[in-house]
C-alpha cells in the first residue's frame, strides 16, 4: 500500500510538472496560447512499470490531444527479477536518467532525417525533455500502429481484415526504413556488441545451455543448430550499425497514404546490421495473440508473406545476405524465449502453466521454422 501511494504521488507531480510546461511553452510550440492553465488538462493513457504516459489536451478541444508526455520511473527497490538470470544480448543498462535523455536525442535525430526527406516516412516532432524529472515531451500522432493493423487481419475474432492492397506496403516500408535509418546514422562513441561470429557463437551457446536447463535436454540440440549456422554462414567481422533499440510493430505508425512513423528510439549500441531486422521478424512471430493462440491468429502464409515484405523493404535494388538475416532472427528469438521463460519463474508471466507449456511448444516451432528458411537459403 505505501508504495502504491508513493507511485501515485509521483504520478500527480508529474502530471503536475507537464501540465506548467506545456501551459509556458503551447504558443512556442503551436503557435497558439492555451488561455487559462484550466484550459490545459491531462489525462493518464497508460501506467507501466517502467513508464507513465500522460495525453495533454489543450483549449477547448475535447476529442484529440496536441502533446504525449512519456514519463520514465526509477525501477522500485521491492520489484521482483531487476537483474535477469538469463542470457542476455545487452549487458549493462543504462540508468533511467541515461534511457530519458537517449530517448529525446534519439527522436530529435529522427525528426532531423524523416521530418521531409522522403513521403513515405514521418517523424514524432520532440517538444522538451525535462531531466529532472524524465520526462519526456513530443507532439501527438493521430495514426494507428504496425501492429494493431496487423491484429486486425488475425483469425479469431471478429473484425474484418484490411484489404490486402491496404496493409503489405506498410510492411516494405518499415524495412526501407530500417535501411536508411542505418546508413544515416553514425556509430560515434556507441559501444559495440556481437561484433565479431565468436561473439554470436558464444551467445548461442549460453541459450542452448539456458534453455535445456529450464526445458529438458529434448531441447539442447537447438543451441547446437544455431551455432552450427552462425559457424557456417557469418563472417569473422561482422557489419555493424546503429540500433533502433527496439524496431517493432507496436513502435511503428502507419497514417494516411501508408506514411510510415518510427518512435521509441533507444540508439545506445551498434549492433549486427541485421539484429533490428531480425527484431522486426521475431516480433511478428511472437506477437502476443499469436503467442497466446499457439499459431492459430495468424496463418503461415500471412507470417511469411510480411516477413518477405520486410526483407524486400530492407533490400531495395540490393542483395541480402538471407542466411545472416535468419541466423540473427534466431538469436533473438531465443533472447525473447528465455525472456518469456524468465518471467514466468519469477511469477511475472499472464500465462498460466498450461498456457505456457503450449506456448514454449509454438516458439519451438518458430525457430524450426526459421532454421529450415535458413536451410533453404530464403
Amino acid at each position: 500500500m505505501r508504495l502504491s501511494a508513493e507511485r501515485a504521488e509521483e504520478d500527480r507531480h508529474a502530471a503536475d510538472v507537464v501540465k506548467r510546461r506545456v501551459t509556458e511553452c503551447a504558443e512556442e510550440w503551436f503557435g497558439t496560447g492555451t488561455g487559462p492553465a484550466s484550459a490545459v488538462r491531462v489525462r493518464q493513457v497508460d501506467s507501466r512499470p517502467r513508464a507513465l504516459l500522460l495525453a495533454v489536451y489543450l483549449g477547448e478541444d475535447p476529442g484529440t490531444p496536441r502533446v504525449i508526455a512519456k514519463v520514465r520511473r526509477e525501477p522500485s527497490a521491492s520489484s521482483p527479477g531487476q537483474v535477469p538470470r538469463r542470457p542476455v544480448l545487452a549487458a549493462g543498462v543504462p540508468s533511467v536518467s541515461e534511457l530519458s535523455a537517449m530517448e529525446y536525442d534519439g527522436l530529435r535525430s529522427l525528426h532531423e532525417m524523416f521530418s521531409d526527406t522522403d513521403p513515405r516516412f514521418g517523424s514524432v516532432r520532440p517538444l522538451d525533455h525535462l531531466q529532472q524529472e524524465n520526462v519526456i515531451l513530443m507532439e501527438y500522432v493521430q495514426a494507428a500502429t504496425l501492429r494493431r493493423r496487423l491484429l486486425a487481419q488475425n483469425r479469431v475474432s471478429s473484425r474484418h481484415p484490411f484489404r490486402a492492397q491496404d496493409s503489405w506496403e506498410p510492411w516494405r516500408r518499415a524495412g526501407a526504413w530500417l535501411r536508411v535509418f542505418q546508413q544515416a546514422t553514425p556509430h560515434g562513441e556507441r559501444p559495440a556488441r556481437q561484433g565479431t561470429r565468436e561473439d554470436v557463437l558464444e551467445r548461442f551457446d549460453a541459450y542452448g545451455s539456458y534453455l535445456s536447463q529450464r526445458l529438458g535436454t529434448r531441447f539442447a540440440d537447438l543451441g547446437t543448430r544455431g551455432s552450427e549456422l552462425a559457424a557456417g554462414v557469418l563472417p569473422d567481422r561482422l557489419p555493424m550499425a546503429v540500433a533502433h533499440g527496439d524496431f517493432a510493430p507496436r513502435n511503428v505508425f502507419v497514417g494516411r497514404d501508408d506514411r510510415l512513423t518510427v518512435f521509441d528510439p533507444m540508439p545506445w549500441w551498434v549492433v549486427p546490421a541485421h539484429e533490428d531486422l531480425g527484431r522486426m521478424l521475431v516480433s511478428v512471430r511472437l506477437l502476443g495473440l499469436q503467442v497466446h493462440t499457439h499459431g492459430r491468429a495468424f496463418s503461415r502464409t500471412t507470417v511469411d508473406r510480411v516477413e518477405r515484405e520486410v526483407i524486400h523493404g530492407y533490400a531495395g535494388d540490393g542483395p541480402v545476405q538471407v542466411e545472416q538475416l535468419r541466423c540473427y532472427e534466431l538469436l533473438v528469438l531465443f533472447d525473447k524465449w528465455s525472456a518469456l521463460l524468465d518471467a514466468a519463474e519469477r511469477g511475472r508471466s499472464p500465462l498460466r502453466r498450461s498456457s505456457l507449456i503450449r506456448a514454449t511448444a509454438y516458439v519451438r516451432e518458430q525457430a524450426d521454422a526459421v532454421l529450415d528458411l535458413a536451410g533453404a537459403g530464403r
